[in-house]
């Protein structure tokens, strides 16, 4: 069943048009841009986004066929392509990234956490995807034999809400990326990390800020086991096998680089597939079984990245400079956010993906009807 145009319409004004508001009053929003206000640009770029327009022309050429569509944006001059480009590569970002800061606060107080499993009320995925840029249109963003950016991100694992960004340049790895943010948000949550993120002063330095985590162990790492735990018979519910259960000391105070971190968890596991992984973590309190299932519940971050990859336009950079990278990037999440919100109205037999462009479809066919 597909839902009357006018109700999705309605859902997505009520959601945006207050946020949108408060978002372009941000300081230099609107400097040096008298016939195109942010609030215009920003329902634009909505649309664009929900819409999944390959590029800016296609969606200004959409708008431009439709009578009436461009004023009832307030752009009662109309708007020419030059405008819209030149705007989607230098209009400050501060406005935008208003607009998704308050998306993700209302998010934070209306979207439930998953009820299936206590533990993901309080976890946070971070990992990173490698945004791909053309050589010839973006040469700042080249590194080695590759150009692009690469977006360090931080999911809420029980609302499969994206709560922190951060885009930096290939140069700067996992490791370095985390080393740079700010821990204190996340005190008393758990952190999902994979290896890029792996060290032995990184680990002290989490729990130095009452952060806990699940990390896969580096083969190389250096421990020795200071206690073992007996492991379950049974299998998980996704064929895993306990093989150990260790409390072990990693490092060795012989490497002068590193550092030594007692009191740490080691669980070793095979999966249904043969294949042995090591995890390791400061969470005493769990399970060697819900260990596991963690280090499973890791991979939804690669599901949001392919959505917002394939789905929600970060391949299709607005610009090929730095702003209008990062202005695709807010976009792209105040997409994601959007569609989360407002979840509970789409109905089960469409698609995410469809839904957004209904969203877009009906709001457009609102500006008609005028």
């Amino acid at each position: 069943m597909i839902p009357a145009l006018p109700d999705c319409s309605r859902a997505l004004r009520r959601l945006l048009t207050p946020r949108i508001a408060a978002a372009a009053r941000t300081s230099g929003a609107d400097r040096y841009r008298k016939h195109f206000p942010a609030t215009a640009h920003l329902w634009l770029l909505l649309l664009h986004g929900l819409l999944g327009s390959p590029s800016l022309r296609h969606t200004h050429a959409l708008l431009g066929g439709l009578p009436g569509a461009f004023a009832r944006l307030g752009l009662t001059q109309g708007l020419s392509l030059s405008q819209l480009a030149r705007s989607s590569t230098s209009r400050p970002s501060a406005c935008v990234e208003a607009l998704l800061a308050d998306l993700t606060a209302q998010a934070r107080r209306t979207v439930i956490a998953d009820a299936s499993w206590r533990l993901l009320r309080k976890v946070q995925i971070i990992d990173s995807t490698f945004i791909t840029l053309s050589g010839t249109l973006g040469p700042w963003s080249q590194h080695g034999k590759f150009h692009g950016v690469r977006l360090q991100t931080a999911l809420d694992l029980g609302r499969h809400l994206p709560t922190r960004i951060r885009l930096t340049l290939p140069a700067t790895n996992d490791h370095e990326g985390l080393a740079a943010w700010d821990l204190e948000p996340w005190r008393g949550w758990t952190v999902l990390i994979d290896l890029g993120y792996d060290g032995h002063r990184q680990f002290r330095r989490l729990r130095e800020a009452g952060v806990s985590f699940v990390c896969r162990l580096q083969p190389q790492a250096t421990y020795r086991i200071t206690a073992t735990r007996p492991v379950p018979v049974k299998a998980t519910r996704e064929g895993d096998v306990v093989l150990s259960d260790e409390t072990i000391t990693l490092g060795s105070p012989n490497n002068r680089r590193g550092a030594v971190v007692p009191d740490l968890r080691l669980v070793r596991s095979r999966n249904a597939h043969g294949h042995e992984q090591a995890f390791l973590t400061d969470r005493f309190d769990l399970t060697a079984f819900e260990i596991v299932r963690l280090s499973h519940d890791r991979w939804q971050i690669e599901l949001f990245f392919r959505f917002i990859k394939r789905n929600l336009g970060l391949i299709r950079p607005l610009g090929r400079t730095w702003v209008a990278v990062w202005l695709t990037v807010l976009m792209t999440l105040i997409l994601a956010v959007v569609l989360l919100l407002l979840a509970a109205d789409r109905p089960q037999t469409i698609s995410r993906t469809t839904w957004g462009v209904l969203l877009a479809l009906s709001t457009i066919f609102s500006l008609r009807g005028s």
